[in-house]
């Protein structure tokens, strides 16, 4: 989330105005066209797609010991561990009812991934774009992947897919919304198993309590 007040910073550096208007334009917030909203659509396709295809090799590099997560992270963030469905704790915190982390979780989730896309796509690619053309978004992404998300070693390849559908999108849309929602959409799949935990763990916890 410090990315965000940083891409602001890097934006005054610039000596830009600091209008509405000015920031928008130059962090590319254009407004997607109905057609732009298809290529997002098949873009997070995409990006299920081959998280799934690739997933083995998330399991085969995580057994290396040089590549291994650290034993603390969970299942999905884990392969080596298995997903709990529906799961009954994120990160060590129980999910029983627990409606309070779902409505903090969410807001700065999304705000994690704003700043992401402001800095990467709305701050950098229209500079990378300037320097390697057509083929920014090769560069964005992986820069994005292996810098950013290094901590994700055993990632490095099956990571590939999402990271570069990002960057290309928002070249090809020339929108950071169009990566936005690409990159929050994809990654609301993880609301959606939270807040199934939080119900069905609550649900099983008052059927009990019943007995």
């Amino acid at each position: 989330m410090i990315l965000f007040p940083v891409s602001l910073l890097l934006y005054h550096l610039e000596g830009n105005a600091w209008t509405w208007q000015n920031i928008l334009e130059r962090f590319r917030f254009n407004p997607l066209t109905e057609n732009d909203w298809y290529w997002v659509v098949g873009a997070i396709v995409f990006t299920i797609i081959f998280d799934q295809f690739l997933e083995p090799l998330g399991k085969f590099f995580a057994k290396l010991p040089i590549l291994a997560p650290p034993s603390y992270l969970p299942a999905p963030f884990n392969p080596l561990k298995r997903m709990e469905l529906p799961p009954s704790e994120f990160f060590g915190v129980s999910l029983y009812g627990n409606w309070k982390k779902i409505i903090i979780f969410i807001p700065l989730h999304l705000f994690a991934m704003l700043s992401e896309e402001l800095m990467w796509r709305g701050f950098f690619l229209p500079i990378q774009q300037g320097i390697f053309g057509d083929w920014a978004w090769v560069i964005n992404g992986v820069l994005w992947a292996w810098v950013v998300h290094a901590c994700l070693k055993w990632h490095f390849i099956n990571m590939l897919p999402s990271m570069l559908i990002a960057p290309w999108i928002a070249q090809y849309t020339n929108s950071t919304w169009a990566s936005f929602a690409t990159h929050s959409i994809g990654n609301s799949l993880i609301w959606i198993l939270l807040i199934v935990g939080i119900i069905k763990n609550t649900n099983k916890s008052q059927n009990i309590k019943s007995r």
